[in-house]
C-alpha cells in the first residue's frame, strides 16, 4: 500500500504540474522492479515519449543535501554476481529527483518544508560520470544539494565540504522549486526538458 501511495502521489504531481505545461504522460508510472529501490520511492515513466527515472532523495541527519541510489541488477550473474551496477545512458532521457528540506522548528520563525525537483538530462549524467557510458563506468548512488543545503547537518559542525559545494554549483541550474501550493514555474520546466536542444 505504501508503494501505491508514492506512485499515486507522483501521478498527481505530474497531472497537476506537467500536463498543464503541455506534457503528456506517454508511459504510466510504474514501480522500479528492484525492491531495495523503494527506499528512494523509485519509479519509471515517460512523458512525451522521453524515458524518466524518478527517485526521492533521502535526507540524512549528519550531512547536507540528500542521497539517492540509481542502479540495477545485472542481467547475467557471471560478471558481477548479483552486485548492483549503474544505469546505462541508453536507459533514460532524464533523471528526476524530488527533494524536501526538514528544517529545525526551533531555528525558524515560520517553519515550512521546502520542496523541489532536480531534472537532470542524460547528457549531463554522462558528463558527470553518473550513468554508465563509453566515457565512464557510472555510479550506483550520489548526493544532491538543493539551494537550502547549507542548513543541513549537525549544528556546530563543518559538514558541507568543498567538493559538496562544487557539486552543488553544477546541480543548481537543474533545480526546479515546488512552491507551497505544489506548483512550479512552467517556463523553467520547459527550459530543463529542452536542455538537449539548448
Amino acid at each position: 500500500m505504501v508503494n501505491e501511495n508514492y506512485r499515486n502521489k507522483l501521478e498527481s504531481l505530474l497531472v497537476k504540474m506537467f500536463v498543464p505545461a503541455g506534457y503528456q504522460i506517454t508511459k504510466k508510472v510504474e514501480l522500479d522492479p528492484i525492491p531495495e529501490s523503494s527506499k528512494y520511492e523509485a519509479l519509471n515513466f515517460s512523458i512525451n515519449d522521453m524515458s524518466i527515472v524518478y527517485r526521492k532523495g533521502k535526507v540524512t541527519s549528519d550531512r547536507p543535501g540528500a542521497f539517492l541510489a540509481v542502479w540495477k541488477r545485472p542481467t547475467s550473474e557471471d560478471v558481477n554476481g548479483n552486485k548492483p551496477i549503474p544505469l546505462t545512458s541508453s536507459e533514460l532521457d532524464y533523471l528526476f529527483i524530488q527533494v524536501e528540506s526538514h528544517s529545525n522548528i526551533l531555528e525558524e520563525l515560520e517553519p515550512r518544508t521546502k520542496c523541489g525537483m532536480f531534472i537532470f538530462p542524460v547528457s549531463l549524467l554522462i558528463e558527470k560520470g553518473i550513468v554508465s557510458s563509453l566515457k565512464s563506468k557510472g555510479k550506483t548512488g550520489f548526493r544532491v544539494f538543493p539551494p537550502w543545503s547549507e542548513d543541513r547537518g549537525i549544528v556546530g559542525t563543518k559538514v558541507f565540504s568543498e567538493s559538496g559545494k562544487k557539486t552543488k554549483r553544477w546541480q543548481i541550474p537543474f533545480f526546479l522549486e515546488i512552491d507551497e501550493n505544489g506548483l512550479i514555474d512552467s517556463c523553467e520546466l520547459n527550459k530543463l526538458l529542452n536542455y538537449k536542444s539548448m
